[in-house]
């Protein structure tokens, strides 16, 4: 009797803790190393079992439940085209820096969530790790269920810390990632170069003005990402600092509906350039955001 009254009262002094009004621990702002649980309310959940596959060609590659796309596209279509069309740009612009991405054995998609743009990496082969992390719990389980080798995948945190050792990968890709890091992007970049073997490669999307302009200009005339129009719409009302007369800044943080960070890109490649070389800055990648590509000391 008495074990039983101390397992229910651990349990009620846990559950508030992890918990905000039954809401998951991302929603915590006093917790720092966050995910999005697989199942975010109940006592016990169950993971059944699916047997993952050797992947093959992208085509063979199943497509995961549109609760995980995180709002790439209405169809299959939409949803699998911008994955193969936001991968061919990526591999364009490394290609104007110097770099042979075909080439790269170990790759690391940061924030992959259902494989979107991994399951168009082109080096495939048997000798390669196609590595893919994020911190949505459910995304992960599925692309450990349903996709194969050379394919890999881990849950993380959304502290800065990746589990690899030191100069492991070839090339670190963040594709609207760093987006929606808050106060942490340096940490992060720090994380990634320590990840990355010397001479390797990171290519990051960001937001800064000129996705703001694309925004204003073509978004929202669109019709397109409404929820993010109405985002910086609000933004910019509140504090003007966005609008096409905007002051000149540095990072704007924004939390609706969930964080989204503006960079000035020229302030933030000169940062970034003290941890690494930064060999380009491209805007209009990954659709709307500005890619920053560097190489490791």
């Amino acid at each position: 009797m008495f074990k039983r009254f101390l397992k229910r009262l651990a349990r009620r002094a846990v559950v508030p803790f992890l918990y905000q009004e039954r809401r998951p621990v991302l929603f915590n702002h006093h917790i720092s190393a966050k995910l999005i649980p697989l199942e975010g309310e109940g006592d016990y959940y169950v993971l059944l079992n699916s047997a993952a596959r050797d992947s093959g060609t992208s085509r063979e590659v199943p497509v995961p439940p549109k609760e995980i796309w995180e709002g790439y596209g209405d169809t299959e279509e939409q949803y699998l085209n911008g994955g193969r069309r936001h991968v061919s740009e990526m591999l364009d612009i490394l290609r104007k820096a110097g770099a042979s991405p075909e080439a790269f054995t170990r790759v690391l998609d940061l924030g992959c969530a259902g494989g979107r743009m991994l399951r168009f990496y082109p080096n495939q082969s048997e000798s390669s790790e196609l590595w893919g992390v994020d911190v949505n719990a459910k995304s992960i389980a599925w692309c450990q269920q349903n996709l194969g080798l050379p394919f890999r995948f881990a849950t993380t945190t959304t502290f800065p810390h990746l589990p690899f050792e030191d100069n492991y990968f070839d090339f670190v890709y963040a594709g609207s990632v760093f987006t929606h890091i808050s106060d942490l992007g340096d940490a992060w970049l720090l994380e990634c170069r320590r990840v990355l073997r010397k001479g390797g490669y990171a290519y990051i999307t960001i937001a800064d003005k000129t996705t703001v302009d694309i925004i204003f200009d073509e978004h929202e005339r669109e019709g397109k990402w409404p929820y993010l129009v109405e985002a910086i719409r609000r933004l910019d009302n509140d504090t003007s600092v966005l609008s096409k007369e905007y002051a000149s800044f540095s990072y704007v943080q924004y939390p609706y509906p969930y964080p989204f960070v503006f960079y000035d890109a020229a302030l933030l490649a000169e940062r970034w350039s003290r941890y690494s070389k930064v060999l380009s800055v491209t805007p209009r990648a990954n659709d709307y955001q500005t890619a920053i590509v560097l190489q490791k000391h």
